[in-house]
């Protein structure tokens, strides 16, 4: 592998990209890494043909699509899966790779645990928040009480490739995040919680700024599949393993965020 870890986001904030990138050095001082970002918008000027390290896919489908996408081109031992509003914390990501390599097989998942709040305001989340079941919407019949959850997971890239990634049926990556760790615990895989927060997020409520489309397509379209699977038993366990390029069967274009036309910034969506 050409770096140690691969951070992967589908990602339109470009105003915040900058940001986002000089965090990660304070988060990774002792290994490689690269940014892998997959978006419909070109890199901002501050970051275009400055960092050989970044790199950006142009794809304008729904974002577990482009996550799918984006993860095929990771170039790292290890995976981090993160969202564009993060800011990451200093030594987050060296420590996640030491406890890995140190405590971890090959199923084993670290649970790269976030806070989140309207700018930036979030503090660090209970322990049993981690847990599938703390959540009402996960208290399903496939889904056993002792199951974790992990939004933003560091995985090696290699067992996230023989699972077939996410299921690109679901739009937004909430859903298939969620199956995707539920098929590693089914798979034998333990979910670690990193030792501290590895990131701090800003958040959106409902369907304020750019959320709306988010907001509708979990609840018209991913509820409804994720319920259906996770309505029966042993769910998990019946589908570990799913075809890799399932992003192909995705729109190539995602009609809830682009229902005219495709804009060519952010700034244009006309948030």
């Amino acid at each position: 592998m050409k770096y140690d870890v691969s951070i992967l986001m589908p990602a339109i904030r470009t105003h915040q990209w900058l940001m986002l990138y000089g965090s990660l050095f304070s988060a990774c001082r002792k290994h490689s890494w690269e940014l892998v970002l997959v978006s419909p918008f070109d890199l901002p000027e501050e970051l275009e043909d400055k960092f050989d390290n970044i790199k950006l896919i142009k794809d304008f489908g729904a974002p577990t699509r482009a996550a799918q996408i984006g993860a095929l081109e990771c170039e790292g031992e290890y995976m981090y899966h993160c969202v564009d509003d993060a800011i990451f914390l200093p030594d987050a990501i060296d420590n996640a790779l030491i406890f890995h390599k140190a405590n971890c097989k090959h199923k084993d998942v670290i649970n790269m645990r976030y806070r989140e709040g309207a700018l930036y305001s979030g503090q660090t989340f209970p322990p049993q928040f981690w847990l599938a079941h703390f959540h009402d919407p996960l208290r399903l019949p496939g889904i056993p009480n002792n199951y974790k959850i992990s939004l933003h997971h560091f995985m090696k890239t290699e067992y996230f490739m023989e699972l077939g990634g996410w299921d690109c049926r679901f739009e937004y990556i909430n859903h298939p995040l969620h199956d995707l760790m539920f098929r590693v615990q089914a798979d034998g895989g333990i979910l670690y919680d990193s030792e501290t927060d590895a990131t701090t997020c800003n958040h959106y409520m409902g369907s304020s700024v750019d959320h709306g489309p988010i907001e509708e397509a979990q609840d018209k379209s991913d509820m409804p599949i994720f319920n259906e699977i996770y309505g029966k038993p042993n769910a998990a366990s019946q589908r570990i393993h799913l075809d890799i390029n399932n992003w192909k069967e995705s729109p190539s274009v995602w009609e809830r965020r682009f229902k005219d036309s495709v804009p060519d910034s952010y700034d244009k969506l006309g948030y």
